[in-house]
């Protein structure tokens, strides 16, 4: 992996705002040189490394909510994987520099934020009033301009970007087991080369694969597409997760499924692009079975 230095003039499209767990997971794999640019949407980070960001960092999966149908549904038609973060999502309670425990009267969070972290609340804290913020990062945010009697949860990274914050407790959540898997993505292949990104050998890759649609000969006799287990069988290369969402082509019931691939671990390769041949020569033998398959990830 890089130095941080490295990145001083790379520009990454986040889901915003800046305080986020996207923008720590982001921080985390980039460093403080990056340039951080919000988006309000997935869909927004997508269309950002489309028109200027050189890479963007969106959720994939969490281990109690389960996969980001949102970021799938962009994987459909654009975007490339050029990499992941896993970020173990830790709740955080901050309050302005010197405030003790005993000192504060009221917690400011987002809801879910607030019920996540009701066991340490009502523990450590049973008599502070609570106050709903629209986002985790706005509860960290208002402790500036207000009493210093008042408490936020959010993640670390807050305290990072909001001077005179500091974090008073860490892993205050009830659940401890929850992570969440981001993906890194660039608009295209090509992208993936830009020395600025940092990255371990690779051995993933992520295929978007779909039936071809039936189709007719001059007889009029009906000719069946073959099926997903056909064309999965066709890759012939291990299969990690596989997720399937609606076709954007308005066919009922026509699917597309984005197959995640992983290297075996016993196999040794002289380079990693011996690892890519194997990648589209399985995504040819796809198509040589009569699917649509192309390569939309590889980190």
């Amino acid at each position: 992996m890089q130095s941080r230095s490295a990145n001083a003039d790379l520009n990454v499209a986040i889901l915003g705002p800046l305080g986020t767990y996207t923008h720590e997971a982001a921080y985390k794999h980039f460093g403080s040189q990056a340039t951080y640019v919000e988006r309000e949407t997935i869909k927004g980070v997508f269309e950002a490394i489309s028109t200027g960001a050189d890479v963007g960092v969106v959720p994939q999966e969490n281990t109690i909510f389960g996969s980001v149908v949102e970021t799938y549904d962009n994987l459909r038609e654009t975007g490339f994987v050029c990499g992941e973060i896993t970020l173990q999502v830790q709740h955080c309670l901050l309050v302005r520099t010197g405030v003790q425990l005993p000192e504060i009267r009221k917690v400011l969070s987002h809801e879910q934020a607030l019920g996540q972290c009701r066991d340490f609340i009502s523990t450590n804290l049973p008599t502070v009033s609570l106050m709903k913020t629209t986002s985790t990062a706005a509860a960290a945010q208002a402790l500036l301009g207000n009493p210093p009697d008042r408490a936020a949860i959010c993640s670390r990274v807050c305290a990072t970007l909001f001077d005179g914050l500091s974090v008073l407790h860490e892993g205050i959540q009830n659940e401890t087991a929850n992570f969440t898997r981001f993906y890194i993505i660039c608009k295209d292949q090509e992208t993936t080369i830009t020395p600025q990104v940092p990255r371990t050998p690779r051995s993933q890759a992520l295929v978007r694969i779909s039936p071809q649609l039936p189709s007719s000969t001059a007889s009029s006799v009906v000719i069946s597409p073959p099926s997903i287990s056909r064309l999965l069988s066709a890759l012939q290369i291990n299969i990690i997760r596989i997720d399937r969402r609606p076709s954007l082509g308005g066919i009922p019931f026509h699917d597309t499924y984005l197959v995640e691939l992983q290297e075996e671990p016993s196999v040794e390769r002289d380079t990693e692009s011996s690892w890519l041949a194997e990648v589209v020569k399985a995504v040819q033998r796809v198509e040589e079975a009569g699917g649509i398959a192309h390569l939309i990830g590889f980190w």
